[in-house]
């Protein structure tokens, strides 16, 4: 296996008339579908992916990784010179160019020494040896050719022997649906927002670069660290100001918080439980000698499932979570494992099912769980408040 073909095959509708998609629109949905709805790495697993570019596409390529696609330029596209400089770019900017279903029309032919990958559709030509001439009269060894709908042995030996070396059909394996939840535009929009935020190695420049370019989100961070709970002397104008002043680390945790609010199909309730496991894994990390911010992520991680509504392995990939932190969020492994463990009995009344040895090791009693857990409590109401998202009132 070296790559996949996506294709876009829609449910029959109701009435079970054919439904009518322009090539543009099934491009754009396959593309949705792989790279933001299902993830890309769970259809694929990591190989490239073919996805029929129509003369739209070509001219307008989508911002994907060059090397999770592979542009193949369908048919009937025409040789004209936008086209052209369309496919030129594409290379320049490290893409692979696949010709398919190739015939030697004069669009291909003047096409031709722009692919990285020409496709033949056996089922398109009378027989094997026309796919012959075909072949000798167009091979260049710089190029990769690749049989297409091979649906026996012989004709599978045949081109092997002939010099294909990729092939694609029946007679490997059958095309098979892949079913997913569509998420939201939001959804997609803060995944995304948090993926870049919580690498391992991302650095002041790229969150403020990040944040420059959601302004909405930049106002709300400003107006929480200007509050008078974080206890800044001057006022804070800027975002690079505000990272120098309160530092990366926090300034993520809250950014982290803001971007959850904005999925504003979910309950209040929900977000407010979210912080209160950030802030009370916060709190007894700092007890049992882990990592405080790190322990605050994954409090406020352990919900994502329900905010996105996707499977939190699926999360865990999507954001590249390190090993440590998809462990205890998947299985409730490790250090940070055993603080959602403790999390979870706290919230159930489980005292007796409390893994007390580990507890008093770091001089963490049943007093202290509670304190903690209140002490969490009180401190989301208060940052929810600074938020302007809780009524005083109905404190």
């Amino acid at each position: 296996m070296v790559a996949y073909e996506l294709l876009y095959r829609p449910l029959p509708p109701l009435d079970q008339q054919a439904q009518v998609l322009s090539g543009d629109q099934a491009t754009r949905d396959v593309m949705v579908s792989a790279f933001h709805d299902l993830g890309i790495q769970q259809v694929t697993g990591g190989l490239p992916a073919y996805i029929n570019f129509t003369e739209h596409w070509l001219q307008n390529p989508p911002l994907l990784p060059p090397d999770a696609l592979v542009a193949e330029v369908i048919e009937y596209t025409e040789a004209t010179a936008p086209n052209i400089e369309a496919l030129q770019r594409l290379r320049h900017y490290g893409y692979r160019v696949a010709l398919d279903d190739f015939s030697a029309t004069e669009a291909q032919t003047l096409m031709l020494p722009l692919a990285d990958i020409v496709k033949v559709d056996l089922r398109l030509i009378d027989d094997l040896q026309q796919v012959e001439i075909l072949f000798k009269r167009h091979f260049d060894e710089r190029q990769i050719w690749l049989a297409e709908k091979v649906e026996n042995h012989e004709e599978f030996e045949f081109c092997r022997e002939l010099g294909f070396s990729l092939f694609q059909g029946y007679f490997f394996d059958r095309p098979k649906p892949l079913f997913g939840k569509r998420l939201a535009d939001n959804k997609v929009a803060v995944l995304q927002l948090l993926q870049v935020l919580n690498q391992p190695d991302v650095n002041i420049d790229s969150v403020v670069t990040l944040l420059h370019s959601e302004p909405q989100l930049s106002f709300k961070l400003l107006q929480l660290v200007n509050s008078a709970a974080v206890g800044c002397v001057t006022t804070i104008s800027s975002i690079r100001h505000a990272l120098v002043l309160v530092g990366l680390d926090r300034i993520r945790s809250w950014t982290n918080i803001l971007a959850l609010g904005r999925l504003d199909d979910k309950p209040m309730a929900l977000r407010e439980q979210a912080l209160v496991r950030a802030h009370c894994c916060q709190l007894l990390a700092e007890r049992a000698g882990l990592e405080a911010d790190a322990a605050f992520t994954l409090g406020l991680f352990s919900l994502l499932d329900a905010f996105t509504d996707l499977p939190m392995s699926d999360i865990c990939q999507r954001l590249r979570f390190s090993h440590e932190l998809s462990q205890a969020l998947l299985q409730q492994q490790g250090h940070y494992g055993w603080l959602l463990r403790t999390l979870h009995c706290i919230e159930r009344g489980a005292w007796d099912q409390l893994e007390w040895p580990l507890l008093q090791g770091h001089t963490i009693d049943r007093a202290v769980l509670h304190h903690s857990y209140r002490q969490a409590i009180d401190d989301t109401r208060a940052l929810l408040l600074q938020l302007g998202d809780i009524n005083p009132d109905n404190q």
